[in-house]
């Protein structure tokens, strides 16, 4: 599905691409002409246009979306300083994209707003149909962009939905990020250690990540009763609730309390929401608030204000002197060092190991290769200064300055310094350059790898719907083809290893539904399919047959270990008579594709089950023992024959005994005593040799013990073939 953003990159538009980009949607995002940043690896492609902007349609033109989301009330472009401006850029914006996507025919528009459109007190909960009661601009602001989609979808073949989410909390990334009522009290509370708490204020709140997920569903909604939904948890709690939790991680919170006004209860109604789309809350107030809480004490430098950072480095004059030092730092360590290359300088003279040798050139040398020209010049000033300091011990000023050797020392001081100097500046030059080149290669090949990246991509995705347009004929015709050419009764053994084998997966299990508790194992591929054993109370299995039950694919989504990672049904009268149970599901094969490949198998295989029943029912008078459950012969050496093969590729399990008696009995005494102590799955039947023979599906000798034993009491005496 290509799923169109409009709205800034922030915190929760972030984790919502990335939830849709996990799912293998195509994301769009115009960003508003506010960005200039780079594009996200999630995101396929964005937009950096006003909203107003009559490129908007020429953007939908190329994009085709399925869905617009409207970020409106989480949209971060809108800071709302001047409320005059921005109500007008937020609706004239909000107007265009409902224009562009109506000319477009896009398929579905959906309209995020929030809990602000409600201002005035409710005991109860706030139902979808209550009329909006906002009194500030903000509010007002969002709840006319709630109209004016409720006018356009009354007025256009356009399908616009308002998803009006509560008080959305989450773990903010900087200041401007910390925007809720759970993120303000956490900050305050880490920066001045008080709370300053409204205790009138009742109101409920939802998690980002619970609220992702929660909207994902929606996006991907197909028929919606309500033109109005809320995202709520609908669970109150309070702001001195809020405090008393930051105060249960740090005793060292005071909670201030500065209550005003009248009591204010805001709790929006999640009916509707719960009645469409599956919301299950992962994460609760008393868990999330300390993680929020703690993040934030961890990171306080994340959270400083402007004001707050000027603090830090506000002394002008610190950081000058602090610069004059580190430019003054190689002229004082130039002056430091010459003092004891002078003295040296003075105890080498007239001697006869040392008197060839120049400190002062070697000198100059190290301060040229270490530091270059300035350096080397000014530690050749130094240097002539020392050598005329040293001469005046023996000789006059005019002595000194009317010898030749003197200039000659003095210009080959020069000279050195000024090449070693000069050669140490072009070395490091060079260096700068050649890391800048690095730096920019760098940064194009990290360009270049984008593009790859978003190449791939769109070569992914044309390929495979090349492939899914070639192959899914040939593909549904091979899958029918298999199952027809099954026997009769082994087409559930064998649906198991097909649906494990188009799903990516060795672990497939198929289980048949006894009655309204529990399920019997009837085919798996694998130990691991086995692993909640051959009689599972299903109903317990509370949130895999609340999605089963409305006929949708279940995903396991928090990892519950006692649950398959996806499983399905096959369904009789709208009722489920076999669930389809999947472990070792690559994490890639976990998207709404397979779930639909999922639900088309279970179609296929209950139309072969259905057939292979036709055809058995059409042959009772045959294979049954008129007035009985016996299998003829030839029926049940035919079962054997179906089960043993299961058996051998690992499908499943099973037993067969012998029953006899001391009394003789008719074959419909026979059937009927056998049958009454026997499980809906289990087969009787006469073998080859005349023998009466009870099959147990799924059992093996230990578990026949029981069956034995319970016909003992009643004198039958069975024993395994």
């Amino acid at each position: 599905m290509k799923v169109f953003i409009v709205g800034k990159y922030n915190t929760f538009t972030n984790a919502l691409i990335k939830k849709l980009h996990k799912e293998n949607d195509v994301v769009y995002v115009l960003t508003g002409d506010k960005y200039y940043g780079k594009k996200p690896h999630n995101v396929f492609e964005q937009y950096t246009f006003s909203y107003s902007s009559d490129s908007i349609t020429e953007v939908l033109d190329s994009v085709q979306p399925d869905v617009i989301l409207f970020t409106g009330a989480y949209d971060s472009n809108f800071q709302w300083f001047n409320i005059r401006n921005e109500s007008m850029h937020y609706l004239s914006g909000l107007i265009n994209i409902i224009l562009s996507a109506e000319n477009h025919n896009v398929k579905n528009f959906i309209y995020l707003s929030s809990h602000q459109v409600y201002n005035n007190h409710s005991e109860s909960l706030i139902s979808t149909d209550a009329k909006t009661t906002a009194n500030d601009y903000i509010g007002i602001a969002i709840a006319q962009g709630e109209d004016l989609c409720r006018h356009f979808t009354e007025t256009t073949d356009l399908d616009i939905h308002v998803l009006r989410v509560d008080n959305l909390y989450k773990t903010p990334e900087n200041l401007e990020d910390a925007t809720d009522v759970c993120s303000r009290l956490c900050l305050e509370a880490a920066k001045k250690g008080t709370v300053t708490i409204n205790e009138n204020l009742t109101f409920s709140m939802i998690n980002l990540s619970d609220a992702v997920f929660g909207i994902y569903d929606f996006i991907h909604g197909k028929d919606f009763e309500h033109f109005i939904y809320h995202l709520s948890t609908s669970e109150a709690i309070t702001e001195l609730e809020i405090a008393e939790i930051i105060r249960s991680v740090d005793s060292s919170v005071i909670i201030k309390d500065d209550t005003v006004g009248g009591k204010q209860k805001i709790i929006l109604d999640k009916t509707n929401f719960l009645n469409e789309f599956h919301l299950k809350i992962f994460h609760s107030y008393e868990k999330t608030i300390p993680e929020i809480y703690k993040y934030i004490k961890r990171n306080k430098k994340k959270f400083q204000t402007t004001a707050e950072r000027k603090k830090v480095s506000d002394n002008k004059l610190i950081n000058r002197l602090r610069a004059l030092f580190q430019a003054m730092l190689p002229f004082i360590e130039n002056c430091i060092l010459f003092i004891p290359v002078f003295m040296i300088n003075n105890r080498t003279v007239g001697s006869q190991y040392f008197e060839k040798l120049d400190f002062f050139l070697l000198y100059v040398l190290l301060f040229a290769g270490v530091y270059g020209t300035k350096q080397a010049i000014f530690s050749a000033t130094l240097s002539v200064i020392g050598y005329f300091f040293r001469q005046l011990y023996n000789r006059t000023g005019m002595e000194v300055l009317i010898d030749y050797n003197t200039y000659l020392w003095i210009a080959q001081l020069f000279i050195v310094a000024m090449s070693v100097g000069r050669l140490r500046d072009s070395t490091k030059t060079i260096s700068y350059d050649k890391d800048e080149e690095i730096n920019f290669l760098s940064s194009q090949l990290e360009d270049l790898v984008d593009i790859n990246e978003s190449n791939n991509r769109i070569k992914n995705i044309y390929q495979n719907r090349i492939l899914d347009y070639d192959d899914s004929l040939v593909k549904i015709y091979g899958i029918t083809s298999e199952l027809d050419s099954l026997e009769a009764g082994a087409v559930l053994f064998y649906a198991a290893d097909i649906i494990g084998r188009i799903l990516g997966t060795e672990d497939v299990a198929i289980y048949q539904i006894a009655n309204g508790d529990y399920c019997r194992l009837f085919s798996a591929t694998s130990k691991q399919a086995k692993s909640l054993g051959k009689s599972v109370k299903y109903s317990a299995m509370t949130e895999m047959m609340e999605a089963i039950n409305n006929k949708q694919v279940y995903i396991n989504k928090t990892m519950h270990e006692d649950y398959p990672m996806m499983a399905s049904a096959i369904y009789r009268s709208n009722e489920p008579i076999e669930l389809i149970m999947l472990w070792g599901l690559p994490f890639e094969n976990m998207t709404v594709y397979h779930c639909n490949l999922l639900t088309v198998l279970g179609y296929m295989i209950y139309n072969s089950v259905e057939r292979a029943d036709r055809y058995l029912d059409a042959l009772s008078n045959r294979r049954f023992i008129a007035g009985t459950r016996l299998l003829t012969k030839d029926a049940f050496e035919e079962l054997h024959n179906t089960y043993q093969d299961a058996m051998e590729k690992g499908f499943t399990e099973f037993i067969i005994l012998s029953a006899s008696s001391r009394y003789a009995m008719t074959y419909e005494q026979w059937s009927q005593k056998l049958s009454s102590k026997l499980r809906f799955s289990d087969y009787l039947g006469i073998d080859n040799q005349n023998r009466i023979c009870i099959l147990l599906t799924n059992s093996n000798i230990k578990d026949a013990q029981f069956i034995v034993q319970r016909f003992a009491e009643m004198d039958i005496i069975c024993t395994p073939v």
